[in-house]
This record gives structure tokens, sequence and C-alpha cells, in this order.
């Protein structure tokens, strides 16, 4: 390698039949290191891996409406943009905030909201804003109208199609369409959007939010109740994806020492069965399901073998009943 000249931009550095510009290169790496931000550690929205997706993408992908800006502007969504504005109009209305306040709160939460995406979000502040405000005032209208049937007009286009409510159940769930839960969480506590509504009094025992959000999840859960609530700070709730794993963790780890606690693995494993379960009990409209055997064990029910002889004095019906 050698020198070659020299320059007002700087040194040339020869090798061969090329030469490189070394101060244009160090001035180029500087530029490209000054723009790197710092990691959050606050971040919990995620983009799917590509891998994940070429294998089901419709798995993955919202199919109605997108929520946030990872999906915002797709065609197939573009369609409920105007529903999402119809919404946010009313919440406008039933807050009792205008449109410049409710900016300004905006305003104040951009830093947290972009900070628990994983992926940087390149977009200016006004786009940003402007879609996490409509989507979360989507997701509280949503909220209340499940939970408050008379909110529903005539000319409703989501609640009066039950199938859109499923669709939407759906993609409220999805990794990439998530929101920060404290936007909509905040929007309803620094507005008056919880006034003119009779919440029972276990509804408004913790968080009037917080169980408007289970009452949208618990068609996807086995259990009517939300125990976890004694357990968890709602402030420290992700989003609605992480409320579902929350309220789908086994009763038990919340009540059993650390050190008895069941491992990591173990904890997952029961997610995905309760999980699992809880889908095909909605999509079979059934009100009810028959606990597990390790369930059952959980719950303290002893399991006895039965001899050859009782079981052959059994009838084919009770015998299928002891095995289900």
């Amino acid at each position: 390698m050698e020198i070659v000249g020299t320059s007002r931009q700087g040194t040339s550095i020869g090798n061969g039949d090329a030469s490189i510009d070394m101060m244009g290169l160090v001035k180029s790496i500087r530029e490209k290191l000054d723009k790197l931000s710092c990691p959050s550690p606050e971040c919990c929205i995620y983009e799917v891996p590509n891998t994940l997706k070429k294998i089901n993408e419709d798995a993955y992908t919202p199919g109605t409406v997108s929520i946030g800006p990872l999906h915002h502007g797709k065609e197939g969504l573009k369609h409920m943009e105007e529903h999402k504005l119809r919404y946010f109009n009313d919440f406008m209305q039933r807050s009792g905030k205008s449109l410049e306040a409710l900016v300004q709160i905006m305003e104040g939460m951009e830093k947290r909201i972009r900070e628990r995406y994983a992926e940087k979000i390149n977009l200016k502040s006004e786009i940003f804003l402007e879609i996490i405000l409509v989507d979360a005032a989507f997701i509280i209208e949503v909220l209340l109208r499940y939970r408050f049937r008379h909110l529903t007009t005539p000319n409703d286009r989501i609640f009066r199609k039950p199938w859109m409510i499923r669709n939407i159940r759906h993609d409220l769930l999805l990794l990439e369409n998530q929101l920060p839960l404290f936007v909509p969480q905040d929007l309803f506590k620094m507005t008056n959007t919880q006034e003119g509504f009779q919440f029972r009094q276990n509804e408004t025992l913790l968080n009037p939010f917080i169980y408007l959000t289970f009452n949208w999840c618990k068609s996807s859960l086995a259990t009517q109740e939300l125990p976890v609530l004694e357990h968890t700070n709602p402030s420290e709730i992700k989003h609605i994806l992480d409320f579902l794993r929350i309220c789908l963790i086994p009763k038990q780890s919340w009540q059993t020492p650390k050190e008895e606690n069941p491992s990591k693995v173990k904890q997952f494993i029961a997610f995905l069965r309760r999980f699992i379960r809880s889908q095909s009990l909605q999509q079979t409209e059934r009100k009810f399901y028959i606990p597990s055997a390790t369930e059952l064990h959980e719950a303290g029910v002893k399991f006895e073998f039965l001899s050859k002889s009782m079981f052959q004095r059994q009838s084919y019906r009770a015998l299928w009943f002891l095995i289900a």
C-alpha cells in the first residue's frame, strides 16, 4: 500500500489500481455512527421475522384493520381508515377535549411511544402522532361499544356486522399490530370518557379501562374471572396481546413462592395449552370446557387406577366419559 497523493479533501491511499479517499471514508462512517439511535429497553412491539412469515404470512398480518404505524396505509386495510375517523370523532365528542388538546396530549407521549417499537419508525411527528391518536381513540371506542351495546348506532358499519368484530378481535392480537397500552389507557383517564357510563363496582375498583380490555378479550379465554389484576400493575401491561398473555398465566403461578414456581418452559407450555383450547372453544361457541388431567392434578384432584373388571362393567357411554 502506498500514499498516492494529498488534496484538500484528504489523503488518498493507493492499493494497486484502486485508491481510497481516506478522509471521505472516515466522514461517511462517522455520519452513519452519528445517526445510530440507542436501543430502548422499553421496546415491546416487534416485527415478526421473515422466516416465520414465509410459513404463513396471514397468521401475522392484519386483514381488516391496522393499528399503529407498521401496517398503516397498506392495501386491503385502507377502507377501515374512514371508519376509524368516525370513531375518533365520536371519541372526541365524548371526551370533552378539543382536537388541539388531544394533539398536545399525544405530543407529550411521542418519545415514550416511539421507544416501545423495536424498529425505528421513520415517520414525521405529524404523521406518526395522527396515526397513534386515531388508532388509540378507535381502540377505546371499540372497547366501550363492546361493553355498552347501547352505544351502537344503526349506521355502525362495524358492530352491525358480527364478522367484522371477529376479524377486528383477531387483528388486535397480532404482535405487529399493537399499540402501547398506556396510550389509550392514559387518554381514557385524561378525558371525561368514563363519565356517563354505569360501571359495576368491581369494574371501577381497580381500573375501568383494564376491565374494558378484559371484557373484550375474555371470549378468547377459558375463564370469566380476572384474578391477576391483584398481582399486576396496570401501567406495566405492555399492550393488548401482553394483557392476554397475563390473563393466561396459570393462577397458581401468582400464588406459589418464587422457589416453587414452574420453569419458564412449563409456563409457556401452559400458556399455549390454554390459548389453543380457548380458541377452539370460541369457534364451537361452547360456554364451558372440561379441564385437562394436568389442570385437574394442579387443582388437587387425585387419580386412581381402575381395575380391568371395573372397565368391563361400564357401558360404552360411561367408558367414553371416563376417557374424555
